[in-house]
């Protein structure tokens, strides 16, 4: 009788298991996170972001932008601050427009929840989170927030400017056409640019 219900056991196991891995979620985008105090150090100075949004604090305040680089192979999401404020905390959320971004009930964004987080030192204007862009969706969102120190010690909340979450808060977040991004600039002096 006690092989049996071992037996059973492990049948009830096996079977538990195997139902959560075909249930499971689509592994998650990996970025590895960089800060600085100067984008020169983490950034090729040839670089051109492919799409920038304000850096907004206090619902109204600029304190920086918010630059997507993408090429074939990478995608790297930065975060600069201009001078006089400085990123204490960095958190963001990429996926799917309409379902990836944890919200609550009534769609406001939960940044406790999103996926990639950083506390940085004291003194840093520039946190990159970089990755792999091959898996990306034609069309990706991005929430980027941040929590901001000017100076003068005034200490706000900041989101990367684009459209407005459907819940009653002030966060937005950012849509990216990865296609467009990719796409390589025409030289309007290169002849072949046309072809």
């Amino acid at each position: 009788m006690k092989l049996l219900s071992l037996f059973l056991c492990f049948l009830f196991l096996t079977a538990c298991s195997v139902e959560e891995s075909e249930n499971a979620t689509p592994q998650e985008v990996k970025f590895e996170i960089n800060a600085a105090s100067s984008a020169g150090k983490l950034l090729s100075p040839t670089a051109i972001p492919c799409q920038t949004s304000d850096l907004i604090a206090g619902q109204n305040i600029v304190v920086g932008t918010v630059d997507v680089y993408m090429d074939a192979f990478s995608l790297s999401i930065v975060y600069n601050t201009i001078p006089g404020w400085n990123l204490d905390e960095t958190h963001m959320s990429i996926g799917d427009c309409t379902s990836d971004i944890p919200t609550t009930g009534s769609g406001n964004p939960k940044v406790g929840h999103f996926e990639y987080s950083a506390v940085h030192t004291s003194g840093t204007t520039v946190v990159t989170y970089t990755t792999d862009s091959t898996s990306l969706a034609f069309e990706t969102c991005i929430a980027a927030h941040a929590v901001v120190t000017s100076s003068t010690g005034q200490n706000e909340t900041a989101w990367g400017a684009g459209l407005g979450f459907p819940g009653r808060s002030w966060a937005t977040y950012i849509e990216l056409d990865t296609l467009s991004c990719t796409s390589s600039p025409k030289d309007p002096s290169d002849p072949d640019s046309d072809r």
